[in-house]
């Protein structure tokens, strides 16, 4: 007989076919089984539409009474957009819930209190650490207030994004660039500096061919002076997806102007006040009211694709929860050659940041390299 983990690896594969589609909820999967058969399945597609456990029961067209119902995330108790999932399975006549996470959204926890005073069995933890890391982004946004961030780059062996002359396409193959698409469709934004956009000209899209749906990130520039073109491919308004841009009052109106009128999005912030050695003081937004300015907007998950300056200030407040740098197996090269990492860095190797739970893949010629930052902190 089929043990509860194996169910359960079930229903968070179904979770993550949902993968960038569910913000700002959970991904969840739903398996229910009786007599040992799966009779229903079903995951969550998107915010506002049926939760997982929902669709699970209606797939199994009416076959749930004795069953058990495995999910990857503890049921909802509340009324919100979607009626509560904990009734839909006390009215199904499913016997026995297994769960893998807690949920610690304040206004959906309980689910499994109010089963148990139904009758229902309940076994939790199953699979917790997965569940937990598939949903890392809505957990950590729960608990901390602010959004989960990912510092991705692509280097050189001898950590160079670009030679001399400021060459940097491409330093990776393609099987890279496809698996960077792929974190761009998990994340709710993509954060990017002036300089990235005049060098490279990005659409920061998301171009998969193997995925049943593609939900493109907003695209946040930081601009504090306007100096990015107006014919930048990122502000054009054919792209899809939304692009905001982040300046301060060094900003013309004009230019500020011309940028709605192509329908960005211009929000001011307030100067940020460290002496950066690649910038004059006071030349960016703060990152601290940009972090405040994404929680307010229910912002979960951002990922700072550069250029170095950006992710260096990043690094530098501790704001970075996870690394994906793609490693080529090249070397560039120079002392003028641009380092992947900028800011004003750190005193002591004791101060660095310090990454755990890694994982190494081969992605074509090249390496990723993941890991989780110990020491980020958390803005107040």
């Amino acid at each position: 007989m089929p043990s509860h983990e194996h169910y359960m690896q079930h229903a968070l594969a179904l979770a993550s076919k949902a993968i960038g589609c569910t913000s700002p909820n959970p991904l969840v999967g739903a398996v229910i089984v009786r007599n040992d058969t799966v009779v229903g399945q079903g995951w969550h597609h998107k915010a506002g539409e049926n939760h997982a456990e929902v669709n699970a029961i209606l797939d199994a067209s009416g076959d749930t009474q004795g069953a058990t119902i495995y999910v990857s995330l503890e049921p909802c108790s509340h009324h919100g957009r979607t009626p509560p999932c904990t009734q839909a399975i006390i009215n199904a006549g499913i016997t026995t819930v297994v769960y893998a996470a807690n949920d610690n959204n304040p206004q959906a926890e309980g689910g499994a209190s109010q089963l148990k005073a139904a009758g229902i069995e309940v076994i939790a933890g199953v699979c917790e650490l997965q569940a937990k890391q598939l949903n890392r982004f809505f957990f950590h946004f729960q608990q901390l207030k602010q959004p989960y961030v990912i510092a991705k780059f692509a280097s050189s062996l001898d950590g160079r994004i670009a030679t001399r002359t400021g060459h940097s396409q491409w330093i990776t193959g393609e099987p890279a660039r496809q698996k960077a698409h792929a974190l761009r469709q998990a994340v709710d934004a993509i954060v990017v500096g002036a300089n990235t956009v005049i060098t490279d000209n990005p659409e920061l899209t998301v171009r998969l061919t193997n995925t049943e749906k593609v939900m493109h990130p907003l695209r946040l520039v930081l601009d504090s002076r306007g100096t990015a073109p107006l014919s930048s491919k990122i502000f054009q308004a054919s792209l899809p997806g939304s692009t905001l841009v982040i300046t301060t009052d060094a900003m013309s109106a004009e230019h500020k102007q011309l940028l709605e009128r192509q329908g960005v999005e211009v929000v001011k912030l307030p100067s940020s006040t460290i002496d950066l050695p690649e910038a004059a003081p006071n030349a960016r937004p703060d990152i601290n009211a940009l972090m405040a300015l994404l929680t307010q907007r229910q912002i979960q998950s951002v990922m700072v694709e550069g250029g170095r300056t950006v992710l260096g200030e990043f690094f530098d407040h501790g704001f970075v929860n996870e690394v994906w740098a793609f490693v080529a197996p090249m070397i560039i090269g120079g002392e003028n050659a641009l380092p992947s990492i900028g800011g004003l860095g750190i005193d002591k190797l004791s101060e660095a940041s310090q990454l755990e739970n890694m994982q190494i893949e081969t992605v074509g010629n090249d390496i990723l390299l993941t890991g989780r930052v110990t020491n980020a902190q958390v803005i107040h």
